[in-house]
């Protein structure tokens, strides 16, 4: 072989080693097979930064093969897990899910997102490996036939950044409001108009695998306080699936598993039916008791002097003492009211459980009235992007008044060792609109005027002067501002009287008022109404003959 073809097939060696290095996020290292056909995988993100309680998802990309081993172990060395990710779904794509709260058990820490792939556990952490994720750094691999690829992962202990309250139109996603940014600044509670939604929002990052699963507060049975040997209530929810269900006798069964320890005396604590949805009892059922039976086996009965009914939109409510078994695990509970059954999971554990999920409670007090269960009102969900705990109210379920709303974080659940608990109030008043004014300003009229109703809210502002069998008629389309103040400029089109109005959902709210236009202005032959708002549209109409 001469020289010069030894010095071409060396640089063809090279460059086959610089095309055979794949593209990988930031921060990664990767070494692949120079064979396009052998199997590989890639990360589809970068490296990524999470919270203690929170998860970890890393999306693998595999090439010519449906499997993949996926590797996290501590920089220190205390830590190691690998599990095996599978393609099931034919899409060249596996979404591994890990649970920092869940370390020590990688069986149920890690998952897919889609559930048509699999993930099996190959190696474990050691015995002593503590439960939540300890803070650090972490390596994390991926490796494919002759691809190895790593990246890092950093882990950080939870936060709490407080809270706020805010109302938003009812027709928005309360998801993607941010209530800081919605604040009027007037540091007391905001008030919610009847018709929007109210939204609390605590901002506090490591909940997500406490809240991934349905709130215990929405089952047919939850404990206000579900840690073991606790002297507490047990609260049933029932409503019939349709129709309405008659029956002269309620029946509580803690089938099997673990069984509380009911009171033979001074059982009950509220039991009636909510006829509206407020999570308030409005047709008591107290009197209507005849007796109630405890069983050894776990199982409860309540009956009635003559059978009860509640409708498909009704729901029973049923709150009993109880000393909670002094042991972890689950019982399952079953309700029986007529024909029908309803069935739950109870959860004990030696931390407080709460409502919303392991060690998360949610308490809401009025002056007005007493909730039984906040679910019944309230929609409780987390957001890991945004590290939000996000609880939401239709205010049309609500009695006009001042509301507390408090989460509770048990000290064992958030990382950090104490115990949180964060309070927001808000005020629901039925809707308003004062203050309507109108101003000239050279040939401008502005009119504006103060509601309660969320930002953002579309309302109408209306001009419409008559003469001489003319009417004309300006209508500005508009929104709520931040500071609650809605506001349109008009071009009137003649001097003279003129009546202005708001309107919310096709109803006047406000006016009409009526107004003079002032003859020294300069006008125009029609009517051009601005709006302040960013999104408002202007609509004007000459009506000839007669009068609207």
């Amino acid at each position: 072989m001469s020289p010069r073809t030894r010095s071409i097939r060396t640089l063809s060696v090279i460059f086959l080693l610089i095309l055979g290095l794949t593209a990988v996020p930031s921060g990664a290292i990767a070494v692949h097979a120079l064979d396009p056909t052998d199997e590989s995988v890639r990360f589809a993100d970068a490296q990524r930064v999470e919270q203690q309680g929170d998860f970890v998802k890393r999306t693998l990309v595999l090439n010519n093969t449906d499997e993949a081993r996926l590797q996290i172990s501590s920089a220190e060395g205390d830590f190691s897990a690998t599990v095996l990710a599978t393609d099931g779904s034919g899409d060249g794509v596996v979404t591994v899910v890990f649970d920092t709260s869940n370390a020590n058990a990688p069986d149920a820490a890690f998952r897919t997102a889609d559930a048509n792939d699999t993930v099996s556990v190959l190696t474990r952490p050691n015995a002593a490996a503590p439960e939540a994720l300890p803070t650090g750094r972490y390596n994390v691999i991926a490796s494919a036939g002759q691809t190895r690829i790593a990246d890092r992962l950093w882990i950080e202990p939870p936060s709490v950044r407080g809270s706020a309250a805010c109302s938003v139109p009812a027709t928005q996603q309360p998801g993607n409001v941010d209530c800081a940014d919605r604040s009027r600044g007037s540091g007391s509670a905001p008030v919610v108009a009847v018709g929007d939604d109210a939204v609390v929002q605590y901002h506090v990052s490591g909940l997500e695998s406490a809240v991934q699963r349905p709130a215990p507060g929405t089952q047919p049975v939850f404990a206000r306080n579900a840690s073991t040997g606790a002297r507490t209530t047990h609260v049933v929810q029932w409503s019939p699936e349709t129709d309405v269900r008659t029956s002269q006798t309620l029946r509580i069964n803690y089938r099997e598993g673990l069984s509380p320890s009911l009171h033979s005396s001074q059982l009950i604590e509220h039991i009636g039916i909510d006829t509206d949805a407020d999570g308030e009892i409005d047709r008591s059922l107290r009197t209507a008791v005849n007796r109630y039976q405890v069983t050894s086996s776990g199982g409860l009965t309540v009956a009635f002097d003559e059978p009860v009914s509640v409708a498909d939109n009704e729901t029973l409510l049923f709150e009993y003492h109880v000393v909670n078994p002094r042991t972890e695990g689950v019982s399952d509970v079953s309700v029986s009211f007529g024909e029908e059954t309803a069935h739950s999971r109870l959860e004990y554990a030696s931390n407080a459980l709460g409502n919303v999920g392991p060690g998360v409670d949610l308490r809401v007090e009025s002056s007005e009235m007493d909730f039984v269960s906040p679910q019944t009102v309230f929609d409780v969900a987390y957001d890991a992007e945004t590290d939000t705990l996000n609880v939401v109210a239709d205010s049309t379920r609500l009695e006009t008044g001042t509301y507390n709303v408090t989460v509770v974080i048990d000290s064992e659940i958030h990382a950090d060792g104490e115990r949180v608990v964060l309070t927001e109030a808000f005020t629901v008043a039925e809707p308003s609109v004062d203050n309507l004014t109108a101003t000239m300003s050279g040939t401008k009229l502005n009119v504006s005027a103060r509601t309660n109703l969320a930002p953002q809210t579309k309302m109408d502002i209306d001009l419409t002067m008559s003469q001489e069998g003319t009417t004309y008629f300006s209508r500005c389309l508009t929104t709520v501002g931040q500071n609650g103040v809605v506001s349109c400029n008009f071009t009137p089109a003649k001097a003279g009287a003129a009546n202005v109005s708001i309107s919310y959902n096709d109803t006047v709210v406000a006016g009409p008022q009526k107004i003079e236009i002032e003859p020294n202005v300069t006008t125009r032959d029609d009517a051009h109404p601005r709006g302040t708002a960013a999104d408002s549209q202007l609509k004007s109409w000459l009506v000839r003959g007669r009068s609207t």
